[in-house]
């Protein structure tokens, strides 16, 4: 079973959607495939950072299903790497989106994404998407 690394916006996407939406969403197609999920640490950080009680307590719940992978060393050269690369490009992407994509790199995941536009600037990242 491949695992594979969740952005952000998709836990969002399906948390967000209506009940008889939640079907449609990107995550219930993923959980129809053999894939594990996990999470980079850097997600957990994203989805906890509000401060409705409520909200932390669906993610925690969520993330007790997933593997979170943990912004080590190795994802933090994996980072430096991405930043320089795409600096010298002129095609930056906001920090956290270049964390999570280090930390799939880091991990050898790809990661499935609806944020196709700036995770397919990064050089070796595979991309799961939304058919």
């Amino acid at each position: 079973m491949e695992i594979i690394c969740l952005d952000t916006n998709v836990l969002i996407a399906h948390k967000r959607a209506k009940k008889e939406d939640k079907g449609k969403t990107f995550l219930y197609q993923l959980t129809t495939q053999s894939y594990q999920f996990a999470i980079s640490s850097i997600t957990v950080y994203e989805l906890l950072r509000g401060d409705n009680q409520d909200e932390d307590t669906y993610w925690k719940t969520m993330f007790n299903n997933m593997i979170v992978l943990d912004f080590d060393s190795h994802c933090a050269e994996q980072a430096a790497t991405i930043y320089l690369d795409l600096k010298k490009k002129g095609l930056l992407i906001e920090a956290e989106d270049l964390l999570i994509a280090a930390t799939a790199l880091g991990n050898n995941m790809n990661l499935a994404t609806g944020n196709i536009k700036y995770f397919n600037r990064v050089v070796g990242l595979g991309l799961v998407v939304a058919d």
